[in-house]
């Protein structure tokens, strides 16, 4: 029945979200740490050490510059499907390049550190269109199983205005009659729960109570602000399992159904197009653990100590003084002590003025290093890691022996981010095999597109690629192959990646075929001719 349907849906989609505002708010705390080192509603700290350690810890999980990819054939598969894997390996890379799927992946990588997850999200129009979307967007129908893909159905809400709704329509039936019912506002990003935003103002007479929305903190607080009327949509993503697809559901706000339709319309059939990545998994937490909620109270001991050191060093360039004796208006005796040429007199013999400079602990900073060494620690950052040297080091040798040691624990969230690497761009070839009409060549010089590959592959990061820290160990293992003669020098190129790999490769093959060349020519054997009227010179042998 259309309307048990329709109920079934809205009932699902709250279910789905009962719990996005209160993650919205422990989101906001979050962001504010992040970006400021204080709480939403805190003035900035002096230095926030959160920010740089994210960047760093970003920086040793994923390098958008090096990562690279390859496919992975099953066992089942034919072996003349091996020629089509260098051309659609190489269209792969450069589609993910060209569609700016690089820098995508690695915002979204630092939100989920910040967060606790984060999504990409594929869509195709004129090529493939990777989007980053907020985890206070998204809703899972059980938060206590982890993973997307055990999700009965998945919710996304977001904002368009008025008008691009009114595009998006274009070939609906009841268009019109659609965007009448439907609900525009100006909408505005708010963190802080409705019962908490809400400022009660009382005057003599009468009594006044309303909302404010003010900001006294002085700063950029780097929120958006959006004058056009926007309409709320939310995208549901329920398993059918008569069809074994995904049924997507399109509702606006209130509560108004456009859409209905399977998953195979909008995206590819069995799959959605949402990745997670959630660098901190918990077994029985779908959305993970937060990177910065680890570092929130390092931060806030971080600032208590500044602060504290900040006032003994106030303290010491005007220190407190005490006028003992004095009589009268001390604010202006004080005054006139502590600006340049002042003059202070007085008729008491017993009078004088001690200044009491507090003294400042020697180990003051030193606390403020150990606390900056904690941090390291959370994350598994050791000094080596970091470019700072170590006591007793003696050899390159040793020092990259630390280093390697030091990072198993950079090197363990390094590979549980590119499992997720790994499915966006699987889902990339995929899309290209549905959407793509390019023709390409294989090995052989026969032509083929992308849909009459074999759909039994996987694709893979090429060698650990996607983080820096692997980058020495391949380095050391391509040439080691190359010197063990196990491979040639263009799989060599291949393996290390250098600035114009294309152009090495190409002169590399003229150098070949030159020295093919001259192997190949025939070395001539005929004696020199005798000299004009005489007689071949002989050479006796001693």
């Amino acid at each position: 029945d259309p309307i048990q349907r329709e109920l079934f849906y809205l009932d699902i989609a709250n279910k789905c979200l009962v719990t996005r505002k209160t993650r919205k708010s422990d989101y906001s705390a979050l962001r504010s740490y992040f970006l400021f080192g204080c709480g939403p509603e805190e003035p900035p700290a002096h230095f926030n050490k959160i920010y740089p350690h994210i960047d760093q810890l970003t920086s040793f999980l994923y390098s958008a510059e090096t990562t690279r990819f390859s496919i992975d054939l099953g066992a089942s598969v034919n072996e003349l499907e091996q020629g089509k894997t260098p051309t659609l390996t190489r269209a792969l890379n450069d589609e993910w390049l060209n569609s700016n799927a690089d820098q995508n992946f690695s915002m979204a990588l630092t939100w989920a550190l910040v967060f606790n997850s984060a999504f990409i999200k594929l869509t195709y129009r004129n090529g493939i269109q990777p989007y980053m979307v907020e985890p206070a967007a998204m809703g899972v129908l059980r938060e206590d199983t982890p993973g997307l893909d055990r999700q009965e159905a998945i919710i996304q809400t977001y904002y368009i205005t008025k008008s691009e709704l009114f595009n998006r329509l274009y070939s609906h039936p009841r268009r019109d009659e659609l965007v009448k019912r439907v609900t525009a506002t100006q909408h505005q990003r708010t963190d802080i729960p409705e019962p908490i935003d809400r400022i009660i103002t009382t005057s003599v007479t009468p009594t006044i109570y309303g909302n404010i929305n003010l900001d006294l903190s002085g700063y950029n607080k780097y929120k958006p602000q959006v004058a056009e009327d926007t309409v709320e949509m939310r995208e549901l993503w329920l398993w059918d399992d008569e069809t074994e697809d995904y049924q997507v559901v399109t509702m606006a706000d209130p509560d108004v159904i456009i859409y209905d339709r399977p998953g195979s319309t909008v995206f590819i059939k069995g799959e959605l197009p949402f990745v997670q990545i959630c660098p901190n998994p918990q077994f029985d937490y779908f959305w993970g653990q937060s990177e910065v909620q680890k570092l929130v109270y390092l931060q806030e001991m971080r600032n208590k100590r500044m602060s504290e050191i900040l006032d003994l060093l106030s303290k010491q360039v005007s220190p407190p003084t005490a006028l003992i004796g004095f009589t009268g208006i001390l604010d202006e005796k004080n005054f006139a002590l502590n600006r340049a040429a002042g003059l202070l007199a007085t008729d008491s013999p017993n009078a004088k003025v001690e200044q009491l400079a507090p003294s400042i602990p020697n180990d003051s900073f030193r606390e403020i290093a150990e606390i900056d060494a904690m941090f390291a620690e959370v994350s598994g950052i050791s000094s080596v890691l970091q470019g700072r040297g170590e006591s007793g080091v003696r050899s390159a040798g040793h020092a990259s022996q630390l280093a390697r040691l030091g990072s198993s624990r950079a090197k363990k969230r390094a590979l549980i981010v590119e499992d997720s690497l790994e499915k966006v761009a699987t889902l990339y070839l995929k899309m290209m095999q549905a959407y793509d009409p390019t023709h390409y060549k294989d090995v052989t010089g026969n032509k083929f597109i992308a849909e009459q590959f074999t759909r039994d592959y996987m694709v893979k990061v090429d060698a650990h690629s996607n983080s820096p820290i692997f980058t020495e160990d391949l380095r050391t293992l391509a040439f080691n192959l190359f010197k063990a003669q196990a491979i040639d020098k263009e799989s060599l190129l291949d393996l290390l990646e250098p600035p114009m790999k294309q152009l090495l490769k190409e002169k590399l093959k003229v150098m070949e075929k030159k020295q093919q060349e001259a192997a190949a020519a025939p070395q001539s054997t005929t004696p020199p001719a005798p000299k004009a009227g005489g007689k071949p010179e002989l050479k006796v042998a001693e």
